[in-house]
């Protein structure tokens, strides 16, 4: 009788195996990925990523438009603050007292220094009096780092320009001890200036949105941060964006002279009329 059920019991445990040997062997053949599965999962990848990179490239910029419009806001207050502190006289420029006033050059913040002169050493960081009040190059917007109303490089600089003036590559030709070069320095946002172009009459605040006080450079095509547009610092303090697609062509890729290229879009963005 023993012998009866053991035998029994194998027989039962054999038909199981038996019976699933063939699923095993199923699953065993289909371990991996088919070369026609393979490529249509890469196929859908690919297609979903093209999909994906423009509107992760367009929310990149939207970002980048915020963070420059924060800049020029900062220094829309550092104006503020410098004009109230000058009888309401904003900073000058020195490009406009010229004979030849070139409009392209108010994105100048430092004048180049002579080609002799020394480069300052690191001790001139430690004097009483900060060296940037006795530096007579500074100009235009950069007179707001000379009188410390806006000590961080930051704010003069878009983080979507690609161009040769990035704040990564001149962050330390802002502070004396650090400066490797004599050339002049420029920032990425184009100044109105301390007066009309056409008329010479000093500009003041109380224009409000009537004054376009800063946009982006238009020196070069280079220097023009947005290709679709530019943010607009206004007199109030208030910073609006301008589409214009049409700007970034009419922009020369090196810098020219006065006489040789044409202003015309730099006069309508400033609101200049001949």
């Amino acid at each position: 009788m023993l012998l009866q059920s053991r035998k029994k019991t194998m027989r039962t445990i054999r038909t199981i195996y038996l019976n699933e040997q063939p699923a095993i062997c199923k699953f065993r053949d289909r371990a991996g990925f088919s070369l026609l599965e393979l490529l249509v999962v890469l196929s859908i990848t690919s297609l979903l990523t093209g999909l994906l990179m423009p509107t992760l490239s367009t929310a990149r910029e939207s970002a980048r438009r915020v963070a420059c419009g924060a800049h020029q806001r900062e220094i829309g207050h550092a104006i503020s603050m410098y004009a109230g502190d000058h009888r309401g006289r904003i900073p000058v420029a020195t490009v406009l007292d010229q004979q030849n006033p070139d409009p392209t050059e108010l994105s100048l913040a430092r004048k180049a220094y002579d080609l002799d002169s020394p480069l300052p050493s690191a001790e001139f960081a430690r004097l009483i009096v900060p060296r940037p009040l006795n530096d007579d190059n500074w100009d235009a917007l950069g007179r707001l780092k000379k009188w410390h109303y806006c000590d961080s490089a930051d704010c003069f600089y878009c983080p979507s320009h690609e161009g040769d003036h990035q704040l990564s590559k001149l962050a330390d030709e802002w502070y004396e001890g650090t400066r490797t070069t004599n050339d002049a320095l420029y920032t990425n946002y184009q100044y109105v200036g301390h007066k009309d172009w056409r008329t010479g009459q000093r500009r003041r605040l109380l224009e409000g949105s009537r004054l376009v006080l800063a946009t982006d450079s238009m020196r070069t095509r280079g220097d023009f941060s947005h290709g679709t547009g530019m943010n607009q610092l206004l007199g109030d303090g208030s910073v609006k964006w301008k589409d214009d697609v049409r700007i970034r062509p009419q922009l020369p890729f090196v810098p020219l002279e006065t006489g040789a290229r044409d202003l015309d879009v730099i006069y309508e963005i400033f609101g200049i009329k001949f």
